[in-house]
């Protein structure tokens, strides 16, 4: 049995037992794992309130390798996202970046860019919560890019010509001109506007200030066309729960 101690993102936690939870975490060092935190829910724990969704955290655990679910030992707290906001919509949008995180990574699949990209969306989306819907679009297009699905946002994927106005075509997983893309079914079509947009996300650098505007309206489609398309290339359905509850919301 081996104490691991790693940077950590709580996904979910689930009530096990009379007092213990079982926690789902996204860690640095291993990638996503299950941990059993015992008493978690006793009043007097030192792990109360540590172990909810949006909170990073350092934790230590027992691991062994032939357990599926994992022995927490201690955490410690270094930032918990969107405590000091009370506007839900805000808060939804970190939970996305959680969901996707949990459908898109395997257990046990190490990959510290990911990590590292959720941290620092997580992080200015706590700086600036009016930016929310603009940097969960930016953490989409960077996860495709991660997973090695760039999207060329520059050309048309079948002629080759300078793309103002797009469609996404969801046959290809690829964005195509007005003219190649006239006879596409379902087709998304992307306005200047929102390819502007999409350039322009494509171009900033996660580690600077996000200086990128865009009507709420045109990032939403973006989110969407953006959901479509890492759904394509990951070969199953990307149905985000949180999303469908902003919806809810919203109407």
């Amino acid at each position: 049995m081996t104490l691991i101690k790693t940077e950590a993102l709580v996904l979910k936690t689930i009530p096990f037992q009379e007092t213990s939870s079982i926690v789902r975490l996204f860690t640095k060092e291993q990638g996503k794992i299950s941990v059993i935190a015992k008493g978690a829910r006793r009043m007097k724990s030192a792990l109360r309130g540590y172990l909810e969704p949006l909170n990073y955290i350092e934790a230590i655990y027992y691991f062994k390798i032939t357990r599926d679910i994992q022995t927490l030992s201690k955490v410690d707290l270094l930032q918990s996202f969107f405590s000091n906001t009370r506007d839900i919509e805000y808060t939804i949008y970190g939970t996305a970046v959680l969901e996707v995180i949990d459908k898109v990574v395997r257990d046990h699949q190490y990959d510290d860019k990911i990590f590292n990209l959720a941290v620092q969306i997580l992080k200015n989306m706590d700086l600036h919560t009016d930016q929310c819907i603009i940097l969960f679009a930016d953490f989409l297009l960077a996860m495709a890019d991660i997973l090695g699905y760039k999207l060329d946002t520059s050309v048309c994927s079948q002629c080759k010509n300078r793309l103002t106005t797009a469609i996404y075509n969801p046959g290809s997983g690829r964005l195509v001109c007005n003219d190649c893309g006239r006879y596409t079914s379902s087709a998304h079509k992307l306005s200047e506007y929102e390819m502007q947009f999409l350039n322009d996300l494509s171009r900033h650098n996660l580690d600077t200030e996000i200086n990128i505007s865009a009507e709420p309206s045109a990032a939403d489609r973006i989110i969407q066309m953006l959901i479509r398309y890492l759904s394509h290339h990951l070969d199953y359905p990307l149905n985000l729960k949180s999303l469908s509850l902003l919806s809810e919301i919203s109407q």
